[in-house]
């Protein structure tokens, strides 16, 4: 249960828009919490994709490959793709590591393949939706999230932006007050589900 308060409250993504797909995996690629885009993406249920290693949702030529790429993610974090999963749909991967002891959060992000949907591309430029009652973090908290979920470290997100490390910190606190995370890993998957940064 642990796992469920570091991506998000599960409750609360079933009722809210989830546009990227999250997963949080732990050394051994075994899956440890999904959230519902990833499950409409994986076309399982949450209970038939926790527990399984994420080898297993790939098709059997991938799963290699994706064992040359792990270390390189483990040690990094990063992109990789195409992949494509048992269902056929192509993904990029991409992984922030350790964003707790043995626990990495990856996000899957289909690769279109073809001219985009008018109706879609008319949706994708809404605003994201904010749950009811909650402030959305400021555009430097935004930028700071994202440094984060890229696997930047305070020291470099306060390099690359001119900031102390305080400053940094200062930043995660309030994003995660805003936001009502506990944690700076569920900070970082709440924005990512509601669309407020991309990784």
């Amino acid at each position: 249960m642990a796992d469920l308060a570091l991506v998000h409250d599960h409750a609360a993504v079933t009722s809210a828009p989830a546009p990227q797909a999250v997963l949080v995996v732990n050394d051994r690629r075994r899956i440890a919490e999904a959230n519902e885009a990833a499950c409409e993406l994986i076309a399982l249920s949450r209970d038939e994709i926790v527990g399984r290693r994420l080898d297993a949702l790939l098709v059997p030529e991938m799963r290699i490959r994706l064992g040359h790429v792990w270390s390189a993610f483990a040690e990094a974090g990063g992109h990789a793709g195409p992949f494509a999963l048992a269902t056929g749909v192509e993904v990029q991967i991409s992984l922030t590591p350790n964003l707790m002891p043995d626990r990495h959060l990856l996000v899957l992000a289909p690769i279109s393949a073809g001219p985009p949907d008018p109706a879609h591309a008319e949706a994708s430029h809404q605003e994201p939706k904010q749950p009811a009652g909650v402030r959305p973090p400021s555009a430097r908290e935004l930028e700071v999230l994202t440094l984060l979920a890229g696997g930047a470290t305070d020291p470099q997100i306060a390099k690359r932006l001119g900031l102390s490390p305080a400053t940094v910190q200062t930043h995660v606190r309030n994003a995660k007050a805003k936001l009502g995370a506990r944690t700076r890993a569920q900070a970082v998957a709440l924005v990512l589900e509601r669309g407020l940064i991309h990784v």
